[in-house]
C-alpha cells in the first residue's frame, strides 16, 4: 500500500493558470499533500468546479486576468488574511502565439510577455514582502518555462522569447533573494498530451503533422501528471538547497 505524504501539510500554496492543464493538476496534487491552495484563473466555473473536489473550507479561488495587474496585491491581502502567509507559488498560466514573424504586430508582444513573463516577476514581488510571503520557512516559487526557453521552433518567437526571459530573470531572482529565505526554480516542459494547449496545436495541424511532433519524443509527449509531481518536489523541504535552476522535463525531446 502507497503510503500517503505530507508534504506541504498546512502550506498556503498559491497558483496561477489553475483552471486547467498543469495549474489544475498541481492544485490537486498539493492539496494531497496537505496543502492549502489558493486557485487563480481566468475560467470562473472551471475554478469552482474544482473547489468543490477540494471539500473543505481551507481553500480559496479568484478569478483573475494576469493583464490587471493592480489586482494581484488585493488578490494576495486577502488571501493572507483569511488563510496566513502565502508558503509557495506555481506559475502556471501561459500564453502561445504561433505565427510567423511577418505577421507578429507589437502589441501580440507585449501580451505574450505580460502573462507569460511579467506576471510571474510582479507576483514575486509582492511575495517577497514579509507582509505576503512566509520568508521564514523556506519560501518555494516554482515557474513553469517550455524546453522552447533553451531550443527553438519557427513562428514561436514571442513564446520562445517570453519563455528565456522567464528562465533569466528567475536566475537573478534567485540570487537576488536568496537572504531572504525564498528559493526559485523553473521547469521546461516539453509537449504534454493532455493540456488545452496540445487540443489547440491539433485543430491547427494535420493529424500526419502531429504525429510527427510525437515521434520527436524518445520517451513519447508528456503529461501534466509529470509535472507537477516536480512541482511538488521543488515546492517540499526535500528541495531546501536548490534555487536558480531551470529543470527541462521533456522526454529526451531537447536532447536530438
Amino acid at each position: 500500500m502507497m503510503e500517503i505524504m505530507n508534504r506541504l501539510q498546512n502550506k498556503n500554496i498559491l497558483i496561477t493558470g489553475a483552471s486547467s492543464g498543469i495549474g489544475k493538476e498541481c492544485a490537486f496534487r498539493c492539496y494531497e499533500e496537505g496543502a492549502k491552495v489558493h486557485l487563480l484563473g481566468r475560467n470562473e466555473s472551471s475554478l469552482k468546479e474544482i473547489y468543490d473536489q477540494l471539500n473543505d473550507n481551507n481553500n480559496s479561488i479568484s478569478v483573475l486576468d494576469l493583464n490587471d495587474f493592480e489586482q494581484y496585491q488585493n488578490i494576495i491581502e486577502s488571501i493572507v488574511t483569511t488563510h496566513g502567509k502565502i508558503d509557495g507559488f506555481i506559475h502556471s498560466a501561459g500564453y502561445q502565439i504561433t505565427l510567423p514573424i511577418s505577421t507578429m504586430k507589437y502589441q501580440m508582444y507585449l501580451d505574450i510577455f505580460s502573462v507569460n513573463t511579467i506576471s510571474a516577476f510582479e507576483f514575486i514581488r509582492l511575495l517577497s514582502k514579509k507582509n505576503y510571503g512566509n520568508l521564514s520557512a523556506n519560501m518555494s516559487i516554482v515557474l513553469i518555462a517550455s524546453v522552447m526557453s533553451i531550443i527553438a521552433a519557427p513562428a514561436l518567437t514571442a513564446y520562445c522569447a517570453s519563455k528565456a526571459a522567464l528562465v533569466g530573470g528567475a536566475k537573478a531572482l534567485a540570487l537576488e533573494l536568496a537572504n531572504k529565505g525564498m528559493r526559485i526554480n523553473c521547469i521546461s516542459p516539453g509537449t504534454l498530451a493532455d493540456t488545452a494547449m496540445t487540443e489547440n496545436l491539433k485543430k491547427q495541424i494535420s493529424e500526419e503533422e502531429f504525429h510527427r511532433i510525437e515521434q520527436e519524443y524518445p520517451l513519447g509527449l508528456g503529461s501534466t501528471k509529470d509535472i507537477a509531481s516536480l512541482c511538488l518536489f521543488l515546492l517540499s523541504d526535500e528541495s531546501k538547497w536548490i534555487t536558480g535552476q531551470n529543470y527541462i522535463i521533456d522526454g529526451g525531446y531537447s536532447l536530438k
